[in-house]
């Protein structure tokens, strides 16, 4: 008799051991439906992150901008006390940075040809291109500048490439004053009237 209880006793551990087996591979699978399910969601996140348009938000807030969109859905921002504006579609890799009217010329001023033939030099020495746009309104030129650059996760340490690109339009400023005084020397130069002194006929 004691043999049966003993055995009783056994097969009721093993029955017991066997149920919590039998719930921990049901509980595994229920975490790894959970984990698939996770994996999922964040995937549909990650996807939704890296595309072109939410790349170029995070990236703006990742810098220390603050973007915002304006009412033609383009993103606007400050970098370094400039305004910018970024268009960018998720249906593309490509986005366009603009900063716009940095500069302002009146149309009746005797170095508006210069102006332009700065413009065109600049073009050839930077990345950035530099563009001018009439305001027959108010009668002024200005200048601006323009910059297509491809926008992908996959590009690494993406923040700085996109300040690299943003620090290029403060160098085509810089490059576009250098060579418009340069053009104004050199007219000055060819204009200014011979100097005779006295004594050297």
């Amino acid at each position: 008799m004691e043999g049966w209880i003993v055995l009783g006793l056994i097969l009721i551990v093993i029955a017991y051991f066997f149920g919590r087996i039998g719930f921990a591979v049901e509980e595994d699978k229920e975490r790894s439906e959970y984990a698939k399910t996770n994996e999922t969601i964040d995937k549909a996140i990650n996807a939704e992150d890296n595309k072109t348009r939410n790349l170029v938000i995070n990236t703006l807030k990742e810098i220390g901008c603050q973007p915002e969109v304006d009412d033609k859905d383009r993103i606007c921002f400050k970098y370094q006390g400039e305004e910018f504006f970024i268009d960018a579609d998720n249906d593309y890799l490509f986005v366009t940075l603009w900063d716009t009217w940095w500069l302002c010329v009146d149309l009746d001023n005797a170095n508006v040809e210069h102006l332009k033939e700065a413009i065109n030099l600049n073009n050839i020495r930077n990345i950035v291109s530099t563009v001018y746009s009439i305001d027959e309104d108010n009668k002024q030129m200005g200048v601006h500048c323009k910059a297509v650059i491809l926008f992908v996760p996959s590009i690494i340490n993406i923040g700085d490439y996109l300040k690299i690109v943003l620090d290029d339009c403060f160098k085509a400023h810089d490059l576009l004053k250098e060579q418009f005084i340069r053009l104004n020397f050199k007219q000055e130069k060819h204009e200014s009237p011979r100097v005779v002194v006295k004594g050297f006929n």
